[in-house]
Parts: structure tokens; sequence; C-alpha cells
């Protein structure tokens, strides 16, 4: 491959018509600002994918298409429309099979770069001179929907109300996703003004992130409760099942014990108020922790299997210690008017922290606002299981959004008899095993689809998705191959972005999904896609955290610095180079993971 030929990894494979079986788009089926979410075509080589296994690492049922789309697609593009973000108009996506990958619609003129940049400095200024309020404000607005729709008794409700409860679902879930991007596109920009000056300044843009560590957020809380109720398990006396059962048959064992029905009941409150959360984002066939507490239940299990524990206020002094003494460090190697224009942005960064909001969030928006619409669909799949219309409540996850629309709106909602409700039911079978099939062959599908760019201009890209000039130039590389064909191949290091300091050497644990966060053992080291929210609890236990992808301000690298562990995100090639049982060394200041054995 010569120099300067760009490194292309065909879609061809994944080109089809249909996004399912039975499925074609129909033009306007879809709510979208620059482009939908649809499958590959041959044209999409032109352009660079990113496999999205950061926030849907199994694949998308074809319900989960549609709050896709109010997501990545709708909600991006939306946001950075409104908000005026000057070099993108936002994310879109491609599905190979069910498989979602993330590219971006570039501007790519001078003139509208310089009017989107004249009106984001209009929109985003009283944003940032208040964020506190703002953010409370919308915080606020979502949480009073989470209100109405929790206290919904869907079971009494007729027809009718059920039916308008399912809109109003989805109508709230677009409306959360606009949020969350207006939120995140003004955040990025002060970041990485931040970022800017920095580097402008004599200092290294990569510490900037270290600047904001040491908030806690409802994550870290959820953590604490959970390392709290395994040290309430060892007092009462309730370990033992907890290590030795799966969560699906251990509640019956635990509360045969004498303090068992105690501890039970402190699961219980946790879940009340830290459990509604899914594990991935739009999952619309994941259930919430209240509904299946397998998640929390495996986490408590193997913080079991550490007697040490944890200690979160040693970790929390930690890093702030570590921040403090950055920014001092920092401070010390400018003076006059940078030293003005470097305490100016720290500021304005920790007033308004993206650090600190990019995990607060989540429990907000993308591990929540798809409750509601779960819950009302499965109630409605209840019903016309009942009637016969489908054989199970979830068969409706298999049926398009404009599917279901198109049958309820046309009055067929409540019965057997209809010819539209036969026929939509006759193709779940064939839609489950599509998915199952594309579930499987997830692990070995490339990192990057497409042409590979030398250069990304979307914020959210580089720093939370990691695609950074390193990362862009190890796919285009021959040492790239691996993340392109699933083929993997030895190598003595990897290079990555150095997100928390510290060395340690130890055993590899690779996961592709979070579904394997259980298998994790203390003392490994975790070599992933990338993680979110939903792995945070494996962070107290592990000694390092590695990456394919990820920037400064992606879930590993906020984490890991919170937790006191070796962090390298942005690898591209780590879990197609790496193999569960490798012992590895991983350096998190320099980016680097050696391969030892």
């Amino acid at each position: 491959m010569a120099a300067d030929s760009p490194r292309v990894f065909p879609v061809d494979e994944f080109v089809r018509d249909e996004l399912y079986p039975g499925y074609r788009q129909a033009f306007g089926s879809q709510p979208f600002v620059a482009g939908p979410v649809r499958p590959f075509s041959r044209a999409d080589n032109a352009r660079y994918w990113l496999r999205d296994s950061l926030h849907f690492s199994e694949g998308m049922v074809p319900a989960s298409i549609a709050l896709l789309d109010d997501a990545q697609t709708w909600g991006a593009q939306l946001g950075a429309e409104i908000v005026g973000v000057p070099p993108t108009r936002g994310s879109v996506n491609r599905l190979a099979g069910t498989h979602v990958y993330i590219g971006t619609i570039d501007v790519d003129t001078t003139w509208q770069m310089q009017a989107r940049a004249a009106r984001f400095g209009q929109y985003v200024g009283p944003i940032l001179a208040d964020f506190d309020r703002y953010w409370g404000m919308r915080a606020a607005e979502l949480q009073a929907a989470y209100d109405h729709f929790d206290a919904l008794d869907l079971a009494r409700m007729d027809p009718g109300q059920l039916w308008t409860v399912v809109k109003d679902a989805y109508a709230f879930h677009r409306r959360a996703w606009f949020i969350h991007f207006e939120v995140m596109y003004v955040l990025t920009a002060n970041y990485l003004a931040f970022y800017g000056l920095a580097e402008e300044i004599g200092l290294a843009g990569s510490q900037v992130s270290g600047f904001l560590a040491g908030e806690r957020t409802f994550y870290s809380r959820t953590d604490e409760e959970l390392w709290r109720l395994a040290a309430r398990a060892r007092e009462l006396e309730v370990s033992e099942p907890l290590l030795r059962e799966e969560p699906r048959s251990v509640r019956p064992r635990i509360e045969a014990l004498p303090h068992g029905k105690t501890w039970w009941r402190e699961l219980e409150e946790f879940l009340a108020a830290y459990g509604q959360r899914t594990e991935e984002t739009c999952r619309i066939d994941t259930p919430s922790w209240i509904e299946d507490p397998a998640p929390a239940l495996h986490a408590i299990a193997s913080f079991l299997a550490k007697p040490a524990g944890f200690d979160f206020y040693a970790a929390r002094a930690a890093a702030i210690a570590e921040r403090d003494a950055q920014i001092e460090a920092a401070r010390r190697a400018v003076n006059g008017g940078d030293l003005a224009r470097f305490n100016g942005a720290l500021a304005s960064n920790r007033a308004a922290n993206f650090a600190w909001w990019n995990e607060e969030h989540n429990y907000l928006i993308d591990r929540r606002a798809a409750i509601p619409v779960r819950r009302a669909t499965l109630e409605l799949g209840a019903r016309l299981a009942d009637s016969g219309a489908v054989t199970r409540p979830d068969d409706l996850f298999f049926l398009f959004k404009p599917e279901l629309f198109e049958v309820m709106e046309a009055g067929s909602g409540s019965g057997s008899g209809s010819s539209a409700w036969a026929e939509l039911a006759a193709m779940v079978p064939d839609r489950r095993d599509y998915f199952e099939h594309w579930r499987e062959r997830g692990p070995s599908l490339p990192t990057m689809l497409g042409t590979i760019p030398r250069t990304v201009p979307d914020p959210i890209m580089i720093e939370v998705f990691g695609l950074s000039g390193h990362f862009l130039e190890t796919l285009r590389s021959e040492s790239g191959a691996g993340a392109g064909s699933g083929t993997g191949e030895t190598a003595a290091e990897i290079r990555g972005f150095p997100a928390a300091k510290g060395v340690v050497e130890g055993v590899a644990r690779v996961i592709t999904t979070v579904g394997d966060l259980h298998t994790v053992l203390p003392g490994e080291i975790l070599v992933c896609g990338g993680t979110t929210t939903e792995w945070t609890p494996a962070f107290g236990i592990i000694a390092a955290c590695v990456c394919d992808t990820g920037g400064s301000l992606t879930h590993a690298a906020i984490v890991s610095r919170e937790y006191g562990i070796p962090c390298v995100v942005g690898t591209a090639i780590a879990t197609q180079t790496i193999k569960t049982g490798d012992r590895v060394r991983v350096d998190g200041r320099a980016g680097t993971v050696q391969v030892l054995a």
C-alpha cells in the first residue's frame, strides 16, 4: 500500500436492502435532521465508520433501532444544528447486520463553518455563564418525566390509554436525547478550548482531564453502595450463596439464612434508589436492575472475592490530591497573562465540568431513557399475547416502530383476528434467529469500516470515542490489519492515549460485551473495546484497564483516574492482539501496553 494511499476496509459484505428479514425502510419512515440509521451501501466505502461497541456491544433488535435513531442520529444531528457546532452536523449510523457503526457528517465549506461559529458563541455563552442553573433545569425536566412514567399503573389502563403512554414514552425518549447532545456539544467545546489553551502556553493538552478529576457522581455513589452491601453480606453471613449461586436462584438461598431477609431487604432499598438503569444504551430488550438485579448481584459477588474491599474515601482523597498537585505544577510552569488565562479556563471548566457530567448524566439519559418505552411496550405485548395476536410479550421488540405504529393506529391493537398482526407475528421467529446470528458474529467484526481518514474534525469523536491521530494512523498502517480483519496478530508493544498514570503488570482478561463482566477476577487487567457506566463496578477490583477506543473524556479514562489505576485507551488493536491469560505490562503515563508472555 502506497504511503499516501487511503486505507479502505470494505463495507461490501454488509450491504443489504433489508434492515431485518421482511423490513425495508420506507421513505420518511424515520425522523432525522441530516441522515437516518440504515444498512450499509457501497457508497459508504468513501467514508469512515467506527464500530460502536462502546454503547451497543451485542446488536440491536428492531424496536431498539428507533431508539438508536433518536440518540445518535436525530438527537446528535439536531443538537449539532441548534448549538451550531462549527465542524460537524452530528453523527449518523449504519448497521452491519444488527451491529452499530457510527460516522459523522462534516461541515466542509468555509462560510458554513464561520456562520455556525458565530451562532455557536451566542448559544454557548449564556449556558456556560451559569451551567449549574442550566443543567439543573434540564435535569428537573428529565426527572419530572420519570416521576410521571414511574407512577403510571399500566395494568389498569384501557387499550387507548396504554397506547397513548407508548407514544408519550417514545416522544420523551427523543427529547431526552436532544438534551443529551445539546449539553454534550456545549461542554465539549469548552473543554477543547481549555485543551487548546494548554497546548498554546506550553502544557500538555492531555493533562486537562486530570485537572477536572475528583468529583463524585451518581455512579460513584452507586458503587459505594454496592461495596457497602458486600460488607453487609459478610457482616450478616450471607456471602456464601452470593459467591456460589447464579443470580436467578440466589434469593431463596439467602433468605433461608438467619439474617438473609434483612440483607435482601437492604438490596431492594438499594435497587429502589439506584436500580433504574439498563446495561446498554437504547436497548429496549435489556431489563433494568429493578427487573433483573443480576448485574448488581454479580458486582457484589466480585467484591466479596476481593477480601480487602475498596476504600472510596482514600481513593477520592488521592485523586483530589493528584489533581491539585497537577494544577499547581501547571501554574508554576506558566506566568503573567498566560497564568490568568489558565486560571480563567480552569474555573470555567470546573464550573461546567465535562469529566463530571459525562458520568453524571447517564442515570438521567443513557441508561434510563429507554425504560418507559420498554415498560409500556411489554404491557402492550402482554395483552396482545393474551389475545393470541403474538406469542410472547417481547415479540414486540422484533417489530420496527413504523410497523407497530401502523397496526396500532389502524385499530388492530386488541385482537387475534387481525391479518396485519398475523403477518407481523409470522416474521418474529426469523428476526429472532437473525439477531442471534449477528450477536455471535459481533466479537469478530472490524473496528472500522470504509476509508480511514487522516483526521476527524468532530470533537466528540475525538475526545469520547478516541479517534485521535495515533488511533487512525494505527488503523491505516499494516499493524492495524488485525483491527480491520478480526484475525489478530502478535505485537511487542501497543500504543494508545495515556489516560491514567501508573505502571502495573498482570494477567489480561479480554471481554467484548458487558454481559461477560462478571468473569473479570480481582487483580486482572481488563482489556475491552471500551467501557461505559455499567462497567464501573469492575474498576474497584481490576489492576488496570486497556481499551481499543476512547479519548481523554471517555468513561474508562475518567473512572480509572478516580479509582487510581493505570489506563490506556484508543489503542485500536488491543482486543485483537491480547488474549485472555496473557501477561501484560500497562504504563498509563506513557500510554503503552506490552505483551510479556
